[in-house]
């Protein structure tokens, strides 16, 4: 049996790049084609990706991984597929990794608009304090309508990783539509797993950074010392041991966050580790378990997505899903699927979202969210000054 062709390469910039890369502080892997074999509907994630590496034995790719993205809704079809022969020892991007040429723009949109968001945060306050909801989050996304050339992914994604060495640098051509991928630079690990043990890292609660170290520091200090943040954090740590004790032996779970940072944000920061009872256990059964996590959905996670699906005015996607790859052993990793875009011929959309809870402030939590922007549109070389009154 033979391969079946890679995914079809249309005419025009974003072919530039391989169909999947991958950057993270252990591993850089690429992938020159992508082979999306035909698997039964209604698959777990777990059984979907093994079925998937079954066929690439099948075809005479032992060594194959899974690579792809999940969305946030589990009842939405995954974006998964296999890389025959992955590169493994795929050489880490290096300075300048600028782009080419300006990115030339013909208008940029915040849906829902800054005011909108605030309302719907407004309500979702009103929610939580009535009883329905602990926390949700909200998103919106920036459009931006290009008038010119798409950025180059190749040279998008090098400056990315090179930014944020300690975070997730990812680029996926989506399977099914070739003339749409998704990049961003996670720094929120969702799961990593090597053999038996498991390794998370997950994220609630954000300042944005500032130039002047005094300042900057004392934001952070503001933040590890939120009343409102850690409270929100913690709720996330308690949603996620529970989801994953029935699958360790052994669970460690800090009692106290600590503060990390990227080029542009604060962040709360809970490492875990555990070990696996069933070393044989997939890296995506354990993904399973766990996403949408509260730092993407809330608390409880069903009155959550539920509550997002009536007020946001867009479909998520992929976008606060989850983006990585799971080789033949089992073992891989997986980012939330954050500080991302969606890169098209004739448009970029980017998403942010913030956590809210019953203090939550409308106009913090959409002033989050423009900071959460900056990530994307710095890699773009874009000022976020530009867009005006959109964030």
């Amino acid at each position: 049996m033979s391969l079946a062709a890679p995914l079809p390469t249309p005419a025009h910039p974003l072919t530039d790049a391989s169909p999947f890369r991958w950057h993270s502080p252990e591993v850089s892997l690429s992938a020159g084609e992508l082979w999306t074999p035909p698997v039964p509907a209604g698959l777990s994630t777990g059984d979907h990706g093994r079925a998937l590496l079954r066929a690439a034995r099948q075809a005479g790719a032992p060594d194959a991984c899974v690579v792809g993205a999940l969305p946030f809704h589990p009842d939405e079809p995954a974006a998964l597929a296999v890389a025959p022969t992955p590169d493994r020892a795929a050489p880490r991007p290096q300075p300048p990794g600028a782009l080419s040429q300006p990115l030339l723009l013909r208008d940029g949109q915040s849906v829902p608009s800054a005011a909108e968001f605030e309302t719907m945060v407004e309500r979702a306050v009103q929610a939580i304090r009535a009883g329905a909801l602990e926390k949700v989050v909200l998103g919106r996304l920036l459009h931006l309508d290009l008038g010119g050339p798409p950025p180059c992914v190749t040279a998008l994604v090098d400056r990315l990783a090179v930014r944020h060495p300690a975070g997730f640098t990812f680029a996926l051509r989506l399977p099914g539509r070739p003339d749409r991928t998704l990049v961003g630079a996670s720094p929120e690990l969702l799961v990593c797993k090597c053999g038996a043990t498991v390794t998370l890292r997950p994220m609630a609660g954000t300042r944005a950074r500032h130039p002047d170290p005094r300042t900057d520091g004392a934001l952070a200090a503001d933040l590890l010392g939120s009343a409102k943040d850690r409270a929100e954090h913690a709720v996330m740590v308690e949603a996620i041991r529970s989801a994953l004790a029935p699958l360790c032996r052994t669970l460690d779970v800090p009692d106290r966050p600590n503060v990390t940072s990227t080029a542009t944000l604060w962040h709360l920061v809970t490492p875990i580790t555990a070990e696996l009872r069933d070393p044989a256990c997939s890296v995506l059964d354990v993904v399973e378990r766990l996403h949408p996590t509260p730092a993407v959905g809330g608390v409880p996670g069903a009155a959550a997505r539920a509550f997002i699906r009536e007020h946001e005015p867009f479909a998520r996607g992929l976008f606060a899903g989850a983006v990585g790859w799971c080789d033949a052993r089992g073992d891989g990793e997986w980012a939330v699927t954050i500080r991302c875009a969606e890169i098209g011929a004739q448009a970029v959309r980017l998403f942010a979202g913030a956590g809210v809870v019953g203090d939550s402030v409308p106009a913090l939590e959409r002033a989050e969210t423009a900071a959460k922007f900056r990530t994307m549109l710095d890699a773009l070389g874009l000022d976020a000054r530009t867009l005006g009154g959109a964030l």
